[in-house]
């Protein structure tokens, strides 16, 4: 069983306790099931709870190999990190649901909801933020491979990090390890054999962020044979977590666009987690 410190899916509402198998709250539950960037966890969309629908399931992911469970076997490929998750959401899922990843996460979200969708678990919508387009990538660095000192530079020019966590060396000397295994599921991505998804999709962007900007994430729209948006806001690669409050909006709308049926609901009362921003 995992822990709140391991891997597995947490709840939001329940300061990340884990989901236990058959907790949603019934077969009409909604779900929006979160997936963390490249060196983040489930903790880093602790404030999306409040500006989120109080009768949806908030599920945020922890991939192995976190800070706080660096004895599990991490993933090293989208691959691994999708086999790993489908037989989780598969055997917690209630019912209608959404996914939502940024960077890594929007890699891992997408390959996983085909991976759902081709066993008959459809997503009604998936949201792609923060992450070129296959084959959109500016560069095909491979930042995995970086010494110590160059991560800790690519590190901070990313920004989302606080200052100072780069004065604890050993806190730092973790967060650059799982920062390297997980880049390795970033460099490494090429999209999966397969069929194209076949639920909607939004792109959401940092107008300035020069990982992946409004043009290099556009092309996502080919790889889907719904319908696909498009939402920009101000910003770098971190955008999101200086706009929580229209972003959650911005997926509220686009959710119930395509599921009209009871994917709108009151906002939740504050769930009292602080305000995390992972790397």
């Amino acid at each position: 069983m995992n822990t709140t410190f391991g891997a597995g899916v947490k709840d939001l509402r329940r300061l990340l306790a884990p989901v236990p198998a058959g907790d949603g709250t019934g077969s009409e539950a909604f779900t929006l099931v979160f997936l963390h960037h490249a060196g983040g966890s489930a903790a880093s969309f602790a404030p999306f709870a409040r500006w989120l629908p109080a009768d949806w399931n908030l599920w945020s992911v922890d991939l192995p190999g976190r800070l706080m469970a660096a004895g599990e076997r991490a993933c090293r490929t989208s691959a691994e990190a999708a086999a790993y998750l489908v037989p989780e959401l598969r055997a917690l899922l209630p019912g209608r649901y959404a996914v939502f990843g940024h960077s890594m996460g929007a890699l891992v979200a997408f390959e996983t909801a085909r991976e759902l969708s081709a066993q008959g678990l459809t997503p009604q919508w998936v949201g792609l933020s923060g992450a070129p387009a296959p084959g959109h990538r500016p560069d095909r660095a491979q930042r995995h491979l970086w010494p110590r000192d160059r991560l800790i530079t690519f590190l901070r020019g990313l920004g989302g990090t606080p200052e100072q966590v780069f004065e604890m060396p050993d806190l730092l000397e973790l967060m650059v390890e799982v920062l390297r295994r997980d880049l390795s599921i970033v460099d490494t991505y090429e999209v999966h054999a397969g069929p194209p998804l076949q639920a909607p999709l939004t792109v959401f962007t940092g107008g300035d962020d020069p990982v992946a900007g409004p043009r290099t994430a556009a092309p996502w729209g080919e790889r889907t044979t719904a319908r696909t948006t498009a939402r920009s806001w101000p910003g770098g690669h971190f955008y999101l977590f200086d706009h929580v409050e229209e972003v959650c909006a911005a997926v509220r709308d686009e959710i119930a666009a395509v599921s009209p049926e009871g994917a709108r609901g009151s906002l939740s009362p504050s769930v009292g987690l602080p305000s995390l921003r992972s790397t």
